[in-house]
């Protein structure tokens, strides 16, 4: 299978292809699944060869053992990419697809059996089910969070694990992983006990130590977490005194006051808050035309100019469709008001439309991919949607 036949199969399996492809070593890529024998219970010799079949009949690409641990599906890399291309091209993908599922659709659980079944591992002593971020750029980072945010509430079931701010990562001593982890006993209920068969010999060491996966509840700061990760750690090498402050800064952080009416507002101030924090603060309407100081004010507690948070599709619309961080630009408050309707001339409001479709390339190719065919461009879709 080459990428281009990827990129055409099933939200599923571009899913397990997301979270779980590598590099591999003449050049193509492998989605991987790894496991080994644990101390719970003994690992039947035809294991791993029964997991590649069950991969290739949930996913419907072909999954074989290459060792006595590891499993893999390869993908000819026959354009040639990076990883990080790679990757991207497939999340490309699922946003697009992610659009066109049904209401009924078991998102937060598909999402979860192809981030964690694969590669992931229990920690009964935490009451947590870890994945390990191999080789993470900021881009898969972003990535990986909007894809979580577009999810019903499987967000509110995750916990970020950076290991960086260990001292041994540091000296070098141990370098592991950052982790993305799972509430273990939802994860149990509601993705295992839905595919019991995909790996049997995982299913089975929670069955078997069902009295020791704790309690079902939600963490509140994961988005908290990988905005530290993104902004403070990721790509960086920090000497010991740099770990010491930020192990500092991160313990006295307080949780973000979150009182919201739905889910659907629950996860609006989430990627808001994302947004504000890692989008440049640069109105992307009128940057190049305007000095920020003569359209914003600085904000006393942090001496950061004020900019809005704008959805490019208007909110009102489709709400839980477009709130989506690729539909999210920072306007300076002159451009955002600009665009309530008959507050400017319609040939302002066009030219900042225009500039925010062009602020990053996800932003037109995710406006695009909800543009009905009766509009001749993203600008008179836009446009026509101002609310």
């Amino acid at each position: 299978m080459n990428i281009g036949q990827l990129l055409q199969m099933p939200i599923e399996t571009l899913f397990v292809a997301f979270f779980n492809a590598a590099d591999e070593k003449d050049g193509n890529f492998e989605i991987q699944s790894r496991y080994r024998i644990t101390k719970f219970l003994p690992l039947p010799a035809d294991s791993h060869k029964k997991t590649a079949q069950a991969l290739t009949r949930k996913y419907g690409i072909d999954f074989v053992q290459i060792n006595a641990t590891t499993i893999a599906a390869t993908v000819v890399n026959d354009n040639r990419i990076s990883l990080d291309d790679f990757l991207n091209a497939i999340y490309e993908k699922i946003i697009v697809l992610l659009n066109k599922l049904p209401v009924n659709y078991p998102l937060d659980e598909e999402i979860a059996l192809a981030m964690f079944l694969l590669r992931g591992s229990a920690d009964f002593n935490r009451g947590l089910y870890a994945l390990d971020l191999k080789n993470p750029t900021p881009r898969y980072v972003d990535n990986i969070f909007k894809l979580l945010l577009s999810s019903n509430n499987l967000i509110e079931r995750l916990n970020l694990n950076f290991r960086e701010l260990q001292p041994q990562f540091a000296t070098g001593e141990r370098e592991r992983n950052t982790q993305i982890r799972i509430n273990l006993k939802w994860f149990y209920e509601n993705v295992i006990t839905r595919y019991p068969n995909i790996n049997k010999y995982k299913t089975d060491v929670l069955r078997v130590n069902i009295r020791n996966l704790g309690e079902v509840h939600a963490y509140h700061m994961f988005e908290e977490r990988l905005i530290f990760y993104r902004q403070k750690i990721l790509g960086r090498e920090l000497t010991p005194n740099e770990i010491n402050a930020l192990r500092q800064d991160l313990e006295f952080r307080e949780p973000i006051d979150v009182v919201p009416e739905n889910k659907f507002s629950i996860r609006n101030q989430k990627i808001v808050a994302f947004a504000r924090e890692t989008f440049a603060d640069v109105c992307v309407g009128c940057g190049d035309r305007y000095d920020i100081k003569d359209r914003s004010f600085l904000m006393p507690r942090n001496n950061r100019y004020y900019f809005e948070v704008n959805h490019v599709i208007a909110y009102a619309n489709d709400s839980d469709a477009v709130d989506v961080l690729d539909n999210l630009v920072k306007l300076c408050p002159v451009c955002h008001r600009a665009l309530a309707p008959h507050r400017a001339f319609p040939d302002l409001q066009r030219h900042i439309i225009e500039n925010m479709l062009n602020s990053r390339p996800e932003v037109r190719r995710f406006v695009s991919s909800m543009m009905p065919n009766k509009y001749q461009s993203p600008v008179d879709y836009v446009f026509d949607r101002l609310k």
